[in-house]
C-alpha cells in the first residue's frame, strides 16, 4: 500500500508539472481568411491542420470544427485559438465543414516547395513566441499568397556548410522588420535538410535584409556576411512590385546554392597598422570582427602585436569564399570601432590582407602631434531639439562614437550655428558625424537625405554615412557643415570681397588637367590655402607670385576651396571642381 501511494504521489505530480508545463508553453494564435469575391459557404468558414486537437478539438485535420466568425462589415473571418509554442504548424482554410470545400493552397505558400525539393499541399506557420499577446497570421485571401494590397515574399537558406545551427534557431532580419534579429524566425520544415524558410507579406518596394544564425546580432550568434557580389549597401536586396515570388534558395554568405562538395579551407592573414591609433597609452587590445570569423561580429578575434611595431596579426582557417570585417581597438572597457565601410576580402588560396592603416583604405601616413579642432554645425535648416543637445560623436577620441558624443553650444553672434573645440585630438585620420537631439538615439544621427550632398561622406558599414578628416599638422583646424549636408559654413566675414581681390580670376573651372590663380590685381603677400571637402588641406603658400598654377596630380578631383587672405585681412573663398 506504501508503495502505491508513493508511486501515486508521483504520477500526480506529474501530472500536475505536465499541465503547467503546456500552460507554460500556449500562445494565442488568431488566424483569419480575406473571403472577399467568394460566396461563403452556408455551413462557414473554417480552419483545419494539425494544430486542432492541442487547441482542444477532438482530432487534428478536421475540417468544420474550427470555425472562423466574420469580422464586423468586412469579408474577412477570424478565430483566435490556444496553441503550444515552440514549433511549426500545417493547416488550411475550407469554404465549408468537407474536405470538397478547402482551399487550393498556391505552390508558393505550399509547405513542399522547388527550394526544399519535398511535396506538400499545406500552409504553415511557426510559433516562436509565448508572450502574453496574440500572434496574428496575416489574413490571406482565400487560394491567395497574401493579404490584399500585399505580396508574399517566400526566403530561403542553405546552412548545410555551417558547423552548426544555433539553438535560439535562424532568423530574416531587415528593413523590411525594423531589422529585428529575434522577431522573423525561419523553419527547417523537413529534418533530412538544414534549409530555413519563411514567407512575408509586404507592400511593394525595395528592401534589404539578411539571414542570422541566432536571434541577435552578438556572438554566439552568427549574422551572416552577404559577397560583394549580390550585396546591397553590404546586405541582400529585394525589390517587390507586382507579384508574390519565391527566391531561390542561398548557401548562408553566400550568392548562391551551396555546393555538394565540402568547402576548402585556407590560411588567411589579418593585420591593421595602428600607428594613427597609437594615442592616450594605446589600447588594451585589438580585435578583428565579422562574418564567419570567430566570435563573429560579437566578441571577435584578437590580433597579435608584430614584434615592438604598430602592426598587429592574426592568421585564421577559414572557408574558401568572402568575409566581410572590420578592425577595432579596446581600451578601459570601451571598444572603439573603425568607422569606415566593412572591409571585404575574397580569397581562393591561402592570402594575406593588405596592410592598412586603422580606419582608413591606404596606409599610415605620419601622423602629427595632436592639435585643436573646431567642430561647428550650422543648424539654420533644422528644427533644433527643443533642449538644444546638439552633439558631435566619432573616432576623434575614446570612448567614440555615442559614448563619447560631445555637446555643442550656440555660437555667440551666429543664430543656428553650434560649436565646440575639442583640444589635443590625437588620432592622424577620423570620422564623426553630428547629432540632433538625444545623443543615444540613431534617430538623432545625420542621415544625409540629399544623394547628391554626399561628396564629403564615406559609407560607415551599417547602411549609413560618416564624415571624416585627416590631419596633416598641427594647426588648429574649423570642420564647419551645414547640418546633414556637405555645405561647409564660411567664417563671419569670409566671404568679403573687396578691392584687388575682387578681381582674381580662377580658370578653367571646373578643370581636366590644372588651374590658373591670377593675382595680377593683388599687391603685395597674399596667403593661398586650397582645401577639400572634407576640410583637408592640400596646399598652402604665402607669395607675391601674379599667377599659381593648381594641377590636378597636386589636388585630386574633387571639389576644393580656394581661400586667399591678404595683408590687411581681406579675403575671398573661391570654388574649384577638379574633374
Amino acid at each position: 500500500m506504501t508503495i502505491e501511494l508513493k508511486h501515486m504521489k508521483k504520477l500526480l505530480l506529474f501530472t500536475a508539472a505536465l499541465g503547467l508545463f503546456s500552460g507554460a508553453f500556449a500562445k494565442k494564435v488568431k488566424f483569419q481568411v480575406d473571403m472577399t469575391g467568394k460566396t461563403v459557404n452556408a455551413n462557414g468558414v473554417s480552419v483545419a491542420g494539425d494544430f486542432q486537437k492541442a487547441a482542444g478539438s477532438p482530432n487534428d485535420w478536421t475540417p468544420g470544427a474550427t470555425v472562423l466568425t466574420k469580422v464586423g462589415t468586412t469579408d474577412i473571418y477570424s478565430i483566435i485559438v490556444d496553441i503550444p509554442a515552440g514549433r511549426y504548424y500545417e493547416f488550411k482554410f475550407i469554404n465549408g465543414n468537407t474536405w470538397g470545400d478547402a482551399e487550393s493552397v498556391p505552390a508558393l505558400s505550399q509547405k513542399g516547395h522547388t527550394n526544399n525539393g519535398q511535396t506538400n499541399d499545406n500552409r504553415w506557420f511557426f510559433i516562436d513566441s509565448t508572450a502574453n499577446d496574440t500572434t496574428s497570421i496575416p489574413a490571406f485571401l482565400f487560394g491567395g499568397n497574401a493579404p490584399a494590397g500585399q505580396y508574399a515574399v517566400r526566403f530561403a537558406v542553405d546552412l548545410s556548410k555551417e558547423a552548426s545551427v544555433s539553438n535560439n534557431g535562424v532568423h530574416l532580419a531587415g528593413s523590411l522588420q525594423g531589422w529585428n534579429p529575434a522577431s522573423t524566425s525561419m523553419s527547417n520544415l523537413y529534418t533530412s535538410n538544414k534549409l530555413y524558410e519563411v514567407i512575408v507579406c509586404l507592400a511593394a518596394g525595395s528592401y534589404e535584409y539578411k539571414y542570422v544564425n541566432g536571434n541577435d546580432w552578438n556572438s554566439p550568434s552568427v549574422p551572416e556576411s552577404v559577397p560583394s557580389g549580390c550585396a546591397v549597401n553590404g546586405n541582400r536586396g529585394v525589390t517587390v512590385a507586382t507579384a508574390d515570388q519565391a527566391l531561390p534558395k542561398v548557401c548562408f554568405g553566400s550568392c548562391t546554392a551551396c555546393p555538394a562538395a565540402p568547402l576548402p579551407k585556407y590560411n588567411i592573414t589579418f593585420r591593421v597598422d595602428m600607428t594613427n591609433s597609437n594615442c592616450d597609452g594605446g589600447y588594451d587590445s585589438v580585435t578583428v570582427a565579422g562574418g564567419k570569423l570567430p566570435g563573429a561580429w560579437g566578441s571577435g578575434t584578437t590580433l597579435n602585436q608584430v614584434g615592438t611595431s604598430k602592426e598587429y596579426s592574426k592568421t585564421i582557417q577559414m572557408d574558401s569564399g568572402e568575409v566581410e570585417f572590420k578592425f577595432r581597438y579596446h581600451k578601459g572597457g570601451n571598444t572603439n570601432w573603425e568607422g569606415i565601410a566593412n572591409r571585404v576580402m575574397s580569397f581562393k588560396s591561402d592570402s594575406t590582407i593588405a596592410l592598412h592603416c586603422f580606419s582608413t583604405t591606404s596606409a599610415c601616413v605620419p601622423k602629427p602631434a595632436p592639435s585643436s579642432i573646431t567642430f561647428k554645425v550650422d543648424m539654420s535648416n533644422e528644427v533644433p531639439d527643443a533642449q538644444g543637445r546638439i552633439y558631435v560623436m566619432g573616432t576623434f577620441q575614446s570612448p567614440n562614437w555615442q559614448a563619447g558624443a560631445l555637446r555643442l553650444k550656440p555660437v555667440a553672434g551666429e543664430p543656428g550655428k553650434f560649436s565646440i573645440t575639442v583640444n589635443n585630438v590625437c588620432p592622424g585620420s577620423f570620422n564623426y558625424k553630428f547629432l540632433n537631439g538625444d545623443s543615444s538615439l540613431a534617430a538623432s544621427e545625420e542621415t544625409y537625405p540629399d544623394s547628391n550632398s554626399r561628396a564629403c561622406l564615406e559609407p560607415n558599414g551599417l547602411g549609413g554615412f560618416n564624415r571624416k578628416y585627416t590631419r596633416t599638422d598641427t594647426n588648429a583646424v574649423v570642420l564647419g557643415y551645414v547640418f546633414n549636408k556637405c555645405a561647409i559654413i564660411a567664417p563671419v566675414g569670409l566671404n568679403k570681397i573687396t578691392g584687388a581681390f575682387n578681381q582674381v580670376v580662377l580658370y578653367p573651372n571646373p578643370t581636366k588637367e590644372f588651374a590658373i590663380l591670377n593675382l595680377n590685381s593683388v599687391k603685395g603677400e597674399v596667403n593661398v590655402l586650397v582645401a577639400d571637402i572634407t576640410g583637408r588641406v592640400v596646399k598652402n603658400i604665402t607669395t607675391k607670385a601674379t599667377e599659381i598654377k593648381l594641377l590636378k596630380e597636386e589636388l585630386g578631383h574633387g571639389l576644393f576651396f580656394v581661400r586667399l587672405t591678404g595683408n590687411n585681412g581681406e579675403t575671398r573663398v573661391m570654388k574649384l571642381i577638379v574633374q
